[in-house]
């Protein structure tokens, strides 16, 4: 095969994805769940009830892993599109970072018998290493759908069918997690065994879908990046910081990484802190497994509508209406958690909060999108770098959301294990819901200001189709 520009010469680009295809690739978002759910939803209070460590500690571990965690996205996406192996350049990352992410994601929640300033140096090193992990093989997983084909439909159905695909292991997960912790742990929700013995679980099962997701995918889109034999090798950090400067200068890349930057600091915000929602305000851990199962049902619920929209609508509205939504349904739970409804009862609305989350699948279709309108203007698809951007701007969102979560509840009054006043509980629970609702309302003017449309997608996925038929000739 000759590359042009990275155009498969031999017309392949338009590539339909079987069914098979696309539910393999599905399978790789949710060995990453596997390790993200104990990290996204469990490790805050992994590190105040169970490791004992101050808010003030865990806000600067979460905060330095997270923020390393957001660099090391463009540092992968610099280094894939310049990777050339018979393997493609993404589906390495999937193959080899899979056992190390299962190994550093297990050690993050082994809790070790040492001085405490120990411990936090422990906590840190593991959180770095799994963290810096994950950067590349979850990020081999979100990159590697936009080399499968040019069609953006199918590039809309494939991060559908592996919205739903994740979504069902999620909702899966989110029912036996904390049974799990709570089996492991003999009954006690602090038991330091309990959620080191989940972790490993979790670590083996997600072996592997990784492997599926590799064995299953094709690239058939190269960056056209890849040094010819012979030429000087470019210095790494240059090269890293020229493809992320290239990316972030176009002003919709910009625009949409601002947007999730602020929507996702209230979502992982609200997922850093929401367990204490249940363990103190509503006084119900195990409310957490329900809320946590029917949020992940609206989430695969979401991914058999949300297409439809896509296609129809602008992606950038959809984002507006999405959140919108996901602020209502947090001042829902504000009001919920003062009343002391049932846990049932708020997994109901957790449900329509999971169902009513767009963002996600605006972001990946709207990327497909800028990597191709941006390709054409330049010559050049950094497919790797674009994408990189949006993840980079995923985990500062993470970063400020994982830190400043655990720490507005230290400044209301929250003390771990501790019987509380209820006005402290008050503002817990509006720390917990409020906070996030504010994020998700101020995400909206970034992502009006964003120029990409349907009808320019259309126009721009011909082109490249002229440009592929025209290169095998």
């Amino acid at each position: 095969m000759n590359e042009n520009n990275g155009v498969n010469t031999q017309n392949e680009t338009a590539v339909k994805l079987p069914m098979w295809r696309k539910i393999g690739y599905g399978l790789g978002e949710s060995a990453s769940g596997l390790s993200f759910t104990m990290i996204g939803s469990y490790l805050t209070v992994f590190y105040s009830d169970v490791v004992g460590l101050a808010p003030a500690v865990i806000s600067i571990v979460m905060l330095v892993a997270r923020i390393w965690q957001a660099l090391c996205d463009p540092i992968f996406g610099s280094v894939a599109e310049n990777t050339n192996t018979k393997w493609g350049r993404y589906r390495p990352y999937i193959l080899f970072g899979a056992p190390l992410l299962a190994v550093f994601s297990a050690l993050t929640f082994l809790n070790l018998d040492i001085p405490d300033s120990a411990k936090a140096f422990w906590c840190a090193i593991t959180y770095l290493l799994s963290a810096t992990i994950y950067s590349f093989a979850n990020g081999a997983v979100g990159s590697i759908v936009n080399s499968l084909t040019s069609i953006n439909a199918e590039r809309v159905s494939a991060n559908a069918v592996k919205g739903i695909v994740s979504s069902g292991s999620n909702m899966i997960l989110s029912a036996v997690t904390m049974p799990l912790i709570l089996f492991f742990g003999a009954g006690d929700a602090a038991s330091s065994r309990g959620y080191f013995m989940t972790a490993v679980v979790f670590s083996i099962c997600s072996l592997p879908l990784f492997l599926i997701c590799f064995a299953s995918t094709k690239e058939v889109i190269g960056g056209g990046n890849a040094r010819a034999k012979g030429e000087k090798r470019p210095n790494p950090v240059i090269m890293i910081i020229k493809s992320f400067a290239g990316a972030v200068k176009d002003r919709n890349v910009a625009w949409l990484m601002t947007a999730m930057i602020v929507y996702l600091t209230g979502l992982f915000g609200r997922i850093g802190i929401m367990v204490y929602f249940f363990i103190y305000i509503l006084k119900d851990p195990m409310g957490m497994a329900a809320f946590g199962t029917a949020m992940t049902g609206g989430m695969m619920v979401v991914n058999f509508y949300t297409p439809f929209l896509l296609n129809r609508i602008d992606k950038k509205i959809v984002g507006v209406i999405s959140c919108i939504l996901q602020a209502a349904c947090c001042v829902t739970f504000y009001f919920m958690g003062q009343a002391g409804v049932a846990s049932i009862i708020v997994a109901v609305v957790g449900f329509i909060y999971g169902a009513t989350n767009m963002v996600t699948m605006v972001s990946v279709s709207l990327v497909g999108e800028l990597i191709d309108d941006n390709w054409l203007r330049t010559g050049v698809r950094s497919d790797g770098t674009i994408g990189a951007a949006i993840g980079f701007s995923t985990k500062i969102a993470n970063a400020i959301g994982g830190s400043i979560g655990i720490v507005a509840l230290g400044a209301v009054g929250f003390v771990a294990n501790a019987e509380m006043a209820p006005e402290v509980l008050t503002r817990m629970n509006a720390v917990i819901n409020f906070m996030p609702a504010a994020f998700f309302l101020l995400a909206i003017i970034p992502f009006m200001m964003i120029r990409m449309t349907n009808k320019k997608g259309r126009e721009n996925e011909e082109k490249i189709k002229a440009m592929a038929a025209s290169s095998s000739k």
